[in-house]
């Protein structure tokens, strides 16, 4: 039994999962209203190549780069006065702690937070600096929630529960309140999911105030915990793994959140790393923002063309927060240019000499190909002793400039040439799940 189990949380019982609702929500955003102003929503400058009326409501203008201070300040606003003057503890992969440690410092609360060791630590930096008691502990999120809960235990602090507290998720909900004021002829809603609690919240308003609106949840194909757990028809829990959008790569969810979104959500998507990647790398190519994984997903929705039924609609993506940092950012823009085909692996035999070199890279000049990174092996180079394998990465302007890359080093070299990384499977996409699924004759699922 659950209530027996010495990590037992009152607030996410599995055995007795509370159901947030609209007026959960009202209540919420009258009571932080005074402290958060409403974010942007703003139109995409390439409605017309997404074929849509598409918006971007941009959490990233949060003081704490995310929409997780919204329930954050809602479930401090919600303690009793001496259990703030204790102190609460939480576990979190950033954006949370960020939320929670931001508004505990002016509200004179101290914060622990437990964070594991692969958080970046920017994000841990961050803490530090709001006031926090930053704690590294365990491989995964998982690992640091069970440290929070023993923390709390042992030091008589309150233990909040960052990804599944349901005064926390209803705090999410006022970003559809929001959205319903700024754009009232919606169609559709794209939601990030990761322990899916902001699905669950934003499913509460609109299903209750626009019910023929479409909410979609948005998950990473590696880590499908809240798909797979739609599936089964209940929390499911996976081996945890890094993705790209490490915000909502989750090993488990909340059962507050599943048990509100499982019967309000229209579809769950999954997309793959490049496709993340890509909408990570648009959203600073071309919409001039910084978006983290997590909340490019939406949108990387769109980019591979898994909702084709909300063409000529009206989307809003949210863009759930932009707290990437530099390296994985950097790592981002790089792994979207290469399954754009813009950034393309080959490695070529060429003869040791500067004649060698001078005609490989005359070869790429002279078909506009850019060398962005050369590296020349001469120790594994099997028969020709005066011969050097030359690894390369090569810039190009897109796919079609890549196969013709490609052509070229081949019909030069046609003896050495071997292209690793070839971005020529650019139209994969991933499984959706439809939560009210009906058949056509044809037998293809629809909505």
């Amino acid at each position: 039994m659950a209530r027996m189990n010495k990590d037992f949380d009152e607030f996410c019982d599995p055995l007795n999962p509370r159901t947030i609702t609209y007026e959960d929500v009202l209540s919420a955003t009258q009571r932080i209203r005074k402290h958060i102003e409403p974010t942007p929503c703003i139109a995409s400058h390439f409605q017309n190549l997404f074929g849509m009326k598409l918006f971007y409501k941009l959490e990233t203008f949060q003081p704490t780069g995310s929409f997780k201070g919204r329930g954050a300040l809602n479930a401090l606003e919600m303690m009793p006065r001496d259990e703030q003057r204790k102190g609460v503890v939480l576990a979190s992969a950033g954006n949370q702690a960020l939320g929670v440690c931001y508004y505990a410092q002016k509200m004179k609360i101290p914060v622990t937070v437990v964070m594991s060791n692969i958080v970046p630590i920017t994000k841990l930096q961050k803490c530090q600096n709001y006031g926090a008691k930053v704690i590294v502990h365990g491989d995964n999120y998982h690992d640091a929630q069970k440290h929070a809960k023993y923390m709390a235990r042992e030091m008589g602090l309150t233990f909040i529960n960052a990804r599944d507290h349901p005064d926390i998720i209803a705090g999410y909900g006022s970003i559809a309140l929001e959205i319903l004021d700024q754009v009232p002829d919606i169609d559709a809603v794209l939601v990030p999911v990761g322990s899916g609690g902001l699905a669950a919240a934003i499913t509460a308003v609109i299903k209750k105030l626009k019910p023929h609106c479409l909410v979609y949840g948005v998950e990473p194909e590696i880590l499908p915990t809240f798909f797979k757990s739609l599936e089964a028809g209940k929390p499911m829990t996976l081996p945890w793994t890094n993705s790209v959008a490490d915000s909502i790569a989750m090993s488990n969810i909340g059962v507050n959140a599943f048990h509100t979104a499982k019967a309000l959500l229209d579809k769950m998507i999954l997309v793959n790393e490049d496709w993340i990647a890509r909408a990570v790398l648009h959203f600073v190519e071309k919409e001039r923002f910084v978006v983290e994984g997590a909340g490019a997903s939406p949108l990387a929705a769109i980019m591979a063309k898994q909702v084709p039924e909300l063409k000529q609609k009206t989307v809003v993506c949210i863009t759930s927060g932009g707290n990437i940092d530099a390296v994985l950012l950097g790592r981002c823009l790089d792994r979207g240019r290469a399954a754009e085909g813009r950034l393309v692996k080959f490695k070529v035999g060429i003869p040791d000499s500067s004649v060698g070199y001078e005609g490989l890279l005359r070869l790429l000049a002279d078909n506009n190909f850019n060398m962005y990174r050369l590296f020349p092996d001469r120790a594994w180079v099997e028969d020709e002793m005066y011969s050097v394998e030359v690894k390369v990465v090569c810039e190009t302007t897109g796919l079609d400039h890549a196969i013709e890359l490609k052509r070229t080093i081949e019909k030069a070299y046609p003896n050495t040439a071997l292209f690793e990384a070839e971005p020529y499977d650019v139209n994969k996409t991933c499984p959706c799940y439809y939560n009210k699924p009906s058949k056509s004759k044809s037998g293809v699922i629809s909505i």
